[in-house]
């Protein structure tokens, strides 16, 4: 009787060192993981940008990557002569070779460029020329004058619609083709629709759907077509499809023609945006503009084409005095200052602008 009750015992003691083991290791993880200031962080950001992975190795992977972000944005911030600011955006769990590989585009190779084909200069003090650029020549919107407004900001006149992601699918130059036809159509009819990057995906053959394209030949195909429907028609998808060639008469809103500005002008691409908003193409990617969150940019990036934007405004921030184009990008509300991004402008000795901003641009014709 002794020996059995001795037995329990024992079982008892057996079972209850155990829990105790079990409850320590329990209670000791997330002790631990409460101490990593930058495993809270990390947790804080997958919660407001809804993240998850597959795996917990995806996880761990994806805690470093963002930790490395984490300690650059930081360091570089510690630039007492930055006019901008790195921070969290909803890519910050991406190395930057990821971003760029995902946010934008091939440049696009020189058959696709016109930059050697023949133009038709049109030198203006008043504006362009409203006629259609027609055949294998180009008109080009050249005004070298000063009497443009000191700033401008198409937002305020209720000529921009909300920010677009494009997600991951090489259509910035479909985003930002619409988002000037939207602000020229606006500026005409006092009417502001949002209007398809989809149709432009699937049915513009000029241009290459998530494999990249050019604004001058998208606006060049919606001439052709005889403009382009709504969003609300043609849904964007983020990926290639079959183009709806039932939608194609759909016109929410169009065109009569585009020109492209004098390559390398600041103060005609000036004088363009103080008309209309104007569509440019820039080398985005690296890791400062992948964690840009606000101020006027002036970092590291070349002339190497890879991503369309709009330029929707400009003027000259009230603390450092510098000047800026503002520009709308198409990565999400969650990226950037609410989605866009203030660049500088006027840089001496650099013609084509910041980050080649100055070498593309074009802009519709109504």
């Amino acid at each position: 009787m002794a020996s059995s009750s001795s037995k329990r015992s024992s079982c008892l003691l057996l079972l209850l060192a155990v829990f105790l083991l079990h409850g320590s290791s329990a209670t000791s993880r997330p002790a631990t993981e409460d101490a990593d200031p930058m495993a809270q962080r990390f947790r804080r950001w997958k919660a407001e940008h809804s993240r998850t992975y597959a795996t917990p190795e995806e996880e761990r992977h994806r805690l470093r990557v963002y930790a490395r972000n984490m300690r650059y944005i930081e360091a570089t911030n510690g630039d007492a002569g930055l006019t901008y600011e790195l921070g969290e955006t909803a890519y910050t769990d991406l190395t930057s070779d990821e971003f760029t590989a995902m946010y934008t585009s091939r440049a696009p190779p020189l058959s696709d460029d016109d930059d050697d084909l023949p133009m038709t200069m049109i030198t203006t003090r008043a504006g362009p020329v409203a006629a259609a650029a027609g055949g294998g020549w180009l008109q080009v919107y050249v005004n070298e004058s000063a009497g443009a407004p000191a700033s401008v900001d198409w937002r305020e006149r209720g000529a921009v619609t909300a920010v677009k992601n494009q997600g991951q699918c090489g259509s910035c130059w479909a985003f930002s083709t619409v988002a000037v036809i939207e602000g020229i159509h606006q500026i005409q009819t006092g009417k502001l629709a949002s209007l398809s990057e989809q149709e432009l995906v699937d049915c513009d053959k000029l241009d290459h759907g998530c494999n990249g394209g050019v604004s001058y030949r998208a606006l060049q195909w919606i001439t052709s077509n005889g403009g382009i429907t709504s969003q609300d028609d043609y849904p964007y998808t983020a990926k290639d499809d079959t183009c709806d060639t039932t939608k194609l008469s759909h016109h929410a809103a169009s065109i009569s023609g585009f020109q492209r500005v004098a390559t390398r002008s600041e103060l005609s691409l000036t004088n363009a945006v103080a008309m209309q908003p104007v569509a440019v193409s820039i080398e985005a990617g690296g890791a400062n503009f992948q964690h840009y969150r606000n101020g006027v940019y002036n970092g590291p990036c070349g002339t190497r084409l890879n991503h369309g934007v709009t330029v929707v405004g400009y003027g000259k921030d009230e603390v450092t005095r510098e000047s800026y184009w503002i520009v709308k990008n198409s990565w999400g509300e969650k990226w950037g200052d609410n989605g866009y991004l203030r660049m500088k402008k006027g840089i001496i000795d650099k013609p084509e602008g910041i980050c080649g901003i100055a070498i593309r641009p074009s802009f519709p014709l109504v």
